[in-house]
């Protein structure tokens, strides 16, 4: 999924960042050229979770630091083991959670925790439902809740709108992916799930929800309701993308093993003319970032804030 062209076209439209695809002898990788207050430096993927690692793309990539040493470069990478490339500092970067399933009778009666099995029967009892969506409205909706949970919980910004409207038009226009909704009794929108598909697999790349309705247990809920319509249109493999590996992310790594997935170790590659780039741009966005919220902006204020400041975080 993020070493597709549709993938990196995402922020070469959004954020002007120029694609480099390199070929052949060298490596068949999309990187982004990214530009911003850091400097200039190549990036694969651009707001992706992972490329997977190989024998041949890992004796690739050192021939491309020998071709041109002084370019910085940063890649996350899933690996079998933990990779040593030539030119390359190799960094442990958490972890990506997969589930695969035979069905969906099957993986809800064995694959599953107890306890995650009661909460979702908890939120179908108190009359949530789901939908999918592929409409522009759709996504529009689910990027409203998402900026405000991520403002509101974790004092952060989000990808600008226009981010997720060409996730639509990209991967929803063409049956590539979908907003799995839920909705309350009263129809309203308490939680979501933006998915992609690629191949046999489909990727979990965005999930929300609306704190007040957390007791309803929507989020197990919707887990479940994804994988019944995945058994339904033939697709058994979940990504659920990258976890880190520190305290703070501890219940989540808990929540999605708690699904029955697995987890493998991500890395993150960098090149030494990489760490050698001045990143306090990102420490003075963080501290940017901090000071705006407290004037408690808009959702069209965040989304235009996220427009100018977001692609330092590439």
């Amino acid at each position: 999924m993020f070493q597709t062209l549709a993938w990196a076209k995402l922020s070469e439209i959004v954020y002007g960042f120029e694609l480099q695809p390199c070929k052949g002898e060298i490596q068949d990788v999309i990187f982004a050229k990214v530009s911003n207050d850091v400097g200039k430096y190549l990036v694969a993927p651009v707001f992706g979770d992972f490329v997977t690692l190989t024998p041949d793309y890992c004796e690739n990539l050192a021939k491309l630091v020998v071709l041109a040493p002084e370019v910085p470069i940063r890649i996350k990478a899933l690996s079998e083991k933990r990779p040593a490339i030539p030119g390359f500092i190799v960094e442990d970067s958490g972890f990506v959670h997969e589930l695969q399933f035979t069905s969906y009778p099957e993986w809800r009666s064995d694959q599953i925790k107890c306890k995650f099995r009661n909460q979702v029967v908890q939120g179908a009892r108190s009359g949530l439902t789901a939908r999918v969506g592929r409409k522009e409205v759709d996504i529009v909706k689910f990027w409203e809740m998402h900026a405000t949970l991520r403002v509101a919980k974790f004092s952060e910004i989000p990808q600008p709108r226009d981010f997720f409207v060409e996730i639509c038009r990209s991967f929803f226009t063409s049956d590539r992916g979908f907003m799995l909704g839920g909705y309350d009794r009263q129809s309203q929108l308490i939680a979501g799930i933006v998915v992609l598909l690629d191949g046999d697999t489909a990727y979990y790349k965005f999930a929300a929800s609306a704190p007040e309705a957390l007791k309803l247990r929507p989020n197990n809920f919707l887990i479940a309701e994804l994988i019944a319509y995945l058994d339904k249109i033939g697709i058994r493999k979940i990504n659920f993308g990258f976890t880190g590996s520190g305290v703070a992310y501890a219940g989540l790594r808990k929540y999605k093993l708690s699904t029955g997935a697995s987890e493998v170790p991500r890395y993150t590659l960098k090149t030494s003319s990489f760490l050698d780039l001045d990143m306090s741009p990102v420490a003075t966005t963080n501290r940017t970032i901090a000071e705006f919220l407290k004037t408690d902006p808009t959702l069209d204020q965040i989304d235009q804030f996220s427009n100018q400041h977001y692609r330092n975080f590439a």
